[in-house]
């Protein structure tokens, strides 16, 4: 029997797969398979991609105090699309997936990974909602958008929001329609695909139609998303939005990609993020270690222990859920262990000695999925193990994931079991299941508390994170949480334990989009969610000079649930109609001048004076100076005459009914009149006026001139 091919120990166990078959030149079947998952849109997050040129897409971790593989290094083994992050510690490439093996044996490298992928928090909607006539989100009105614009007039004036998602197809369309504005900007490098990021804009622009621009990113990765919030502060953006979740970032600390995402907010305070809560409350368990004992073998791998997630007196060793057809579903499975973060990945890492293994069953009991170590197959992830590596961990991380999809006509119930293996692993588990096409998972047993995690899970300042309330509900007062919303509190392990508020306000979903692009309308999850938050703050930012976004929003907010804030409403329903009523913006107050301004000749200004959007009850005091006709006016529009040229300071003081002032105050550049050529009876250097000898000469030649155009 031939000896297995050799495959490097740093590469994770999915590339490690393809390194085996394409050692034993057997990479049509695994390179068919992904390209047909990409084309079909099945790609789970977890799995490895490909292109049609045969590259696979990695992860290049390096030491962080060292230097990354070079370029020319990559080019030689044909890699493409090199892009460096060092605040994850990876370069990311595309590697012919014959050059994995080589890829790993470069000097730089520590460890080689298949990227964390992104999938968009979008769910399933709920059904028909009352609607306002037109594709407006109906949020507009029920989170007191356009109640703030018709008393205030502001509408996002100034400010640049970005949206980060899966993909912007259709602005054009929207752009014919009215839906999303000229000005607009798309990431060269990260274009997306899908339009999740196109009904997402639409909604910002329905609630703030005055904003300055709009910028959209779609990252695949951790990677790229870190390089998406670069580009758009090069971009001026002063609020960001994202509805992306990075299954197998770190889910007992903050990990290196919330800590990136962290170190960017810190760096620049002038923006403000904003982030979808998540999808996962019906999807997501977490408790303690509390074996069963089994009898179970699977690839020749014998089981005595397994989680039980029943009772002491009924115990069940299986979370069960439902799986729709053609669904691909993923999970992960991690335990807290202290997490290597990518930075901090060396060539001396070892695996994670501790480790339990993840096996998906069929209701006939067929093991359809495998965490064994490496699994040779990844089809469907399938549980052939024919090689001799050990099935410890494959990795540093504390973590297990897989997927399969359901190839049948009907929906199926499947049983995940996660086995112990070896060493003393963290008596704390959290099993999260994600659906590819946004059907909803709801497992048995589930705990919906503690769901967000990633960049959600960042506390305020640097994140701002949105659950969910159905937009009917609403409508009809009844604020409930959707049952898919993650909630929180975060709960973190380390690097000391923590209870962290999450999340800090719920917005409404299941709202009206156009549908461009074929996406689906009304759009659910609290990926609508979370841009009604971002298009709220665009309006208070543009309303209330240094802004606290959070603190007006709070101001605002209906509070919902028990205590405030809460780990399923944090600080409730925003509502800026409520924030405008309790803290009235300052006055609004601006004045135009004319376009010239001379002595002698009468001047009308324009003056403009708003208090909460109305001119009622606001009164004007406009001061011209001393060498002004009048110095000083009441008047809303006044005429104005300057007796002398010079740079003059124009004020105009607004005054509302509660005695409430606020003065602009502008520079005038009052010129003389232009000098007049005709009329003038002064002689140019001394002498009087014509002698009566000199004006009949004149006279009789002019008398000449006429005679000879008459006559000839």
């Amino acid at each position: 029997m031939p000896r297995p091919p050799v495959v490097s120990g740093k590469l994770d166990a999915r590339l490690a797969v393809i390194a085996h078959a394409a050692a034993e030149q057997r990479l049509a079947p695994l390179m068919g398979a992904a390209l047909n998952r990409e084309l079909t849109r099945q790609n789970s997050p977890l799995q490895a991609r490909w292109n049609a040129a045969g590259q696979v897409q990695v992860y290049l971790h390096y030491d962080r105090f060292g230097l990354p593989p070079s370029r020319t290094e990559l080019s030689a083994l044909g890699a493409t699309r090199v892009v460096r992050s060092p605040a994850l510690g990876v370069v990311q490439a595309w590697v012919p997936a014959t050059q994995l093996n080589a890829a790993a044996a470069l000097p730089e490298v520590a460890r080689v990974t298949v990227p964390r992928y992104a999938y968009a928090k979008r769910a399933p909607h709920s059904g028909a909602i009352p609607r306002t006539g037109s594709v407006d989100t109906e949020g507009d009105q029920i989170l007191g958008a356009a109640t703030f614009r018709q008393a205030t007039g502001y509408t996002g004036q100034g400010i640049t929001l970005g949206v980060l998602s899966s993909g912007a197809t259709g602005i054009a369309q929207d752009q014919s329609t009215g839906d999303l504005p000229s000005n607009m900007w798309v990431d060269p490098n990260y274009p997306g695909s899908g339009a999740e990021g196109t009904a997402m804009m639409e909604i910002i622009y329905d609630l703030a139609p005055g904003v300055k621009r709009l910028l959209f990113c779609g990252p695949n990765t951790t990677a790229d998303f870190v390089n998406c919030l670069s580009d758009m502060a090069n971009q001026g953006v002063n609020v960001i939005v994202d509805d992306l979740g990075f299954p197998g970032v770190a889910l007992f600390t903050d990990g290196g990609f919330a800590t990136a995402v962290e170190n960017f907010a810190q760096a620049h305070p002038g923006i403000q993020l904003v982030t979808a809560a998540g999808n996962d409350a019906t999807a997501f368990w977490a408790g303690t270690w509390n074996p069963t004992p089994v009898n179970v073998t699977v690839n020749g791998v014998h089981y005595t222990q397994a989680q039980n997630f029943g009772t002491a007196a009924a115990p069940d060793p299986q979370m069960s859920f439902g799986v729709q057809p053609g669904d691909t579903v993923s999970w992960v499975v991690e335990w807290d262990d202290p997490w290597v973060d990518s930075s901090s990945i060396t060539k001396t890492t070892p695996n994670d000695p501790n480790d339990y293994d993840v096996v998906l069953f069929g209701a006939n009991g067929t093991a359809l999925a495998c965490n064994q170590g490496i699994n040779l197959s990844t089809t469907n992830g399938s549980c052939n193990q024919t090689n001799t590596q050990p099935l410890n961990t494959p990795g540093p991380q504390p973590l297990q994931g897989n997927q399969w999809q359901n190839t049948g006509k009907s929906a199926v119930t499947v049983y995940l079991d996660i086995f112990y293996v070896a060493g003393n692993p963290g008596p704390a588990i959290k099993v999260l299941v994600g659906s590819q096409n946004a059907n909803k998972i709801s497992t048995s047993p589930q705990t919906p508390t503690g769901s967000i995690y990633g960049q959600s899970a960042l506390p305020y300042p640097y994140e701002i994170t949105v659950g969910a309330i159905n937009a009917g509900d609403a409508f009809n007062g009844n604020y409930i949480i959707e049952p898919y919303s993650s909630r929180g509190p975060v709960q973190l392990q380390f690097p000391s334990p923590t209870s962290r508020m999450k999340p800090d306000f719920v917005a409404v979903d299941c709202v009206q989009v156009t549908g461009v692009g074929g996406f689906p309308t009304p759009f659910c999850g609290t990926s609508a969610a979370a841009p009604h938050i971002a298009g709220l703050i665009a309006l208070l930012e543009s309303a209330y000079p240094a802004p606290n976004p959070y603190q007006l929003l709070q101001d605002g907010a209906i509070p919902l649930g028990n205590g405030t804030p809460n780990g399923i409403y944090g600080y409730g329903l925003a509502n800026i109609q409520d924030t405008l009523n309790k803290v009235p913006p300052p006055l609004a107050v601006s004045f135009t001048v004319p376009s010239t301004v001379t002595t002698a000749t009468p001047v009308t200004f324009q003056g403009g004076c708003l208090a909460n959007g109305s001119a009622n009850g606001v009164t004007y005091s406009w001061n011209f100076g001393n060498t002004a006709s009048p110095a000083t006016s009441t008047a809303a529009n006044p005429a104005v005459t300057f007796s002398s040229a010079g740079n003059i300071a124009v004020s105009l003081q607004c005054t509302n009914n509660q005695g409430t002032t606020n003065t602009v105050t502008r520079s005038v550049n009052v010129t003389a009149p232009p000098a007049s050529n005709t009329g003038s009876s002064s002689s140019h250097g001394g002498g009087g006026s014509l002698d009566l000898f000199t004006l009949a000469l004149l006279l009789l030649s002019a008398g000449a001139v006429t005679r000879r155009k008459a006559g000839g």
